[in-house]
């Protein structure tokens, strides 16, 4: 759950006009500032619950909070409880920006050609899936980088997860070490050369999980660190659970935040 504080009036929306003349926000991101603003105080202004009143997935929502964050109008941090876990993340939402240094919100790389893989089913592996891909013998476009003199594969890619993922801002409210951990695990599976990967006792085409990772942001990362706080079981294998719950997360993070919303306000799963 991600709470807000919002500065306004009861009964009515009182905003500045300052968002809808900034040239710097696209229309999506006044539209959605305004909206916000435009909210009970108590309502869930998370990016799950925000998604679904708007009808857009997950994503979409999260990249225009990431404009309105790089440009000012948001800031956010996760508490700390006293046993030293994470908590909530918190969103301050302002009229007017603040002073920022301005933010990157899209990592600096060449166009590249993209063939979406096959979806995998939410929740699941299929060896349904591997095998199919393997009889259609397609051929992926992954990501494709001209490395300039000095600059190896690995490092070249390390860059770009790191980007995707926005570690400058993650490391700010989640831990460093399994935060690492994980970019290492990313980082491993864009830069195999076997032509299959084992993803929870499944042989998956490197191609496909190549994808997978390179198309993990901060919404996903946050997810995989949610699925861990609260596995009841105890995980034996660490590497293998956090592999599977990245494949995994780009095609479950929205249906599992969509039930999360629910929950919160039906009572039902």
């Amino acid at each position: 759950m991600a709470y807000c504080t919002v500065d306004k009036a009861d009964g009515y929306t009182v905003m500045a006009n300052h968002h809808l003349r900034d040239m710097r926000l696209s229309l999506k991101a006044r539209g959605l500032l305004s909206q916000i603003l435009s909210l009970p105080p108590k309502w869930d202004k998370s990016i799950e619950g925000l998604a679904k009143i708007n009808r857009e997935c997950s994503d979409t929502i999260a990249n225009i909070i990431k404009e309105l964050e790089a440009c000012g109008y948001i800031t956010r941090y996760r508490e700390r409880r006293d046993d030293g876990t994470y908590g909530d993340v918190h969103y301050n939402i302002y009229q007017k920006p603040r002073h920022f240094d301005p933010v990157e919100t899209k990592p600096k790389r060449k166009k590249s050609d993209w063939v979406n893989p096959a979806l995998v089913k939410s929740g699941q592996l299929s060896k349904e899936v591997a095998n199919k891909e393997s009889e259609n013998k397609e051929s992926y476009n992954i990501l494709s980088i001209n490395l300039p003199d000095g600059i190896d594969e690995i490092e070249a890619y390390h860059s770009i997860i790191k980007e995707n993922i926005e570690y400058d801002i993650l490391i700010s409210y989640l831990d460093k070490t399994r935060l690492d951990e994980i970019m290492e695990i990313m980082l491993e599976c864009v830069c195999c050369k076997s032509d299959t990967q084992t993803i929870a006792k499944t042989e998956i085409p490197s191609e496909i999980v190549k994808s997978r990772m390179l198309k993990i942001h901060s919404g996903h990362i946050e997810y995989v660190f949610d699925c861990l706080k609260n596995n009841p079981s105890k995980v034996r294998n660490i590497k293998s659970y956090l592999k599977t719950t990245l494949f995994n997360a780009p095609s479950t993070y929205d249906s599992y935040y969509t039930a999360e919303v629910n929950h919160d306000l039906y009572g039902t799963d």
